[in-house]
């Protein structure tokens, strides 16, 4: 028989404290290591979250949900380049994949126990990732020998899982819904199992690895989010980079320093004459990108000694410099919007009524919007959409 300790236990081990590795954590606290865990990817990281599950067991051929559980664990968010290297430092060492699928989109995942039939993928050194047949021992890893699962080897397992569980599926659940939800970013767990010769404990190493695309979707953005599409693209652009703590801060207010960041790097980062603006030294990171907006007459200083560029932007000011920008790239200016329709266009500023009619004209503010709110603070999010709108219906890339 496939060896296993009960399932909700097996389930709860990454709520036990001692810490292993990257993320894992181990069933029983005590133990060593007898496995190493190692990822290589162009981006990760390793935030704790809490996560509601629903465990179903199978019950007269049937999956029903036995219990719901919510806890805290540890998730490796990886890129899509990721693969997964095990390397076993003990005898008997065997590695199971399970995923966490959420059919109906509301957040709360369902993991499937089979009882003798196994639900969950072993490791084969011979054959890769696969459902074990039922009554046979799962197969060992050598150890001190490196095993690969690859990113590609556990989304195709997990769409394969996902069909399984959809209706009509050898594991079909009955979870409510009209159609399966888009699985955004597969969530798998791996287990790493041993059974210790010295006291016959069965002892679990748990991995949770969430894969996502070409980049990190910062965890304050939700598919749910307006501007999330706005926000994956200006990040796998570059135009973008999250904060220190790896959130993206949706309704942090855009600085005159941070917008010259990004339109700095959609114009190629190039050098430029350097400024020569008091508030502005060769220390600061915005340095090279407020010189060569100075020098492309995009944003220019409140005196020819200050940048102030820590000041917040409004609206207007944001939409009239990209307008400079759309200038300067030969984007084209055609601008034949009536702002009469918004209720606020008497309090556009006189100097910015061409570069707002310009951005309701290209789609930069949606005509379906009642307002322009020309004096409101920028949010990161708002520029975010502002520059995939300008990609999409101005730049070349959306052409």
């Amino acid at each position: 028989m496939i060896r296993h300790k009960q399932w909700l236990a097996g389930l709860l081990a990454a709520v036990m404290t001692a810490t292993v590795s990257l993320s894992s954590t181990l069933a029983v606290a005590a133990v060593e290591p007898f496995a190493d865990f190692r990822i290589d990817a162009t981006d990760m990281d390793i935030p704790d979250r809490t996560i509601s599950v629903n465990l179903y067991r199978r019950q007269n051929d049937t999956f029903q949900v036995e219990d719901s559980v919510e806890y805290t664990c540890r998730i490796n968010r990886v890129t899509s380049d990721a693969s997964f290297y095990i390397q076993p430092t003990a005898d008997g060492v065997w590695a199971s994949v399970d995923y966490l699928t959420d059919l109906n989109g509301d957040g709360t995942y369902e993991l499937l126990d089979g009882g003798a039939d196994p639900t969950w993928d072993v490791l084969s050194p011979q054959d890769g990732l696969a459902l074990p047949t039922a009554g046979i021992e799962a197969p060992a890893l050598t150890n001190a020998q490196t095993y690969i699962l690859s990113s590609e080897m556990l989304s195709a397992r997990y769409q394969q899982a996902v069909q399984s569980r959809a209706a009509g599926g050898p594991f079909a659940l009955d979870v409510g819904q009209g159609g399966i939800a888009r699985q955004e970013y597969p969530l798998c767990m791996v287990k790493l199992h041993h059974t210790d010769s010295a006291d016959g404990e069965d002892y679990i190493q748990t991995y949770y690895l969430e894969l996502y695309g070409a980049v990190l979707i910062p965890p304050d953005v939700s598919p749910s989010d307006s501007y999330y599409e706005a926000v994956k693209y200006v990040l796998a652009q570059g135009y973008f980079s999250g904060t220190d703590d790896g959130r993206f801060d949706p309704s942090g207010e855009l600085t005159r320093a941070q917008l010259s960041q990004v339109l700095w790097t959609m114009g190629g980062s190039l050098n430029s004459k350097m400024s020569q603006f008091s508030d502005v030294t060769s220390n600061d990171w915005f340095y090279r990108s407020v010189s060569w907006c100075q020098q492309e007459e995009l944003i220019a200083g409140y005196s020819t000694t200050t940048f102030a560029p820590h000041d917040r932007l409004s609206r207007e000011q944001m939409i009239s410099i990209l307008f400079r920008y759309a200038r300067n790239s030969g984007a084209t200016l055609r601008s034949t919007a009536d702002l009469s329709q918004f209720s606020d266009a008497d309090q556009v500023s006189d100097w910015a009524l061409d570069s707002i009619r310009w951005a309701v004209t290209n789609g930069l503010i949606p005509s379906s919007d009642t307002a322009l709110r020309p004096s409101d603070t920028v949010t990161r999010a708002e520029l975010a959409s502002t520059l995939y709108s300008y990609e999409m219906n101005l730049s070349s890339r959306g052409r």
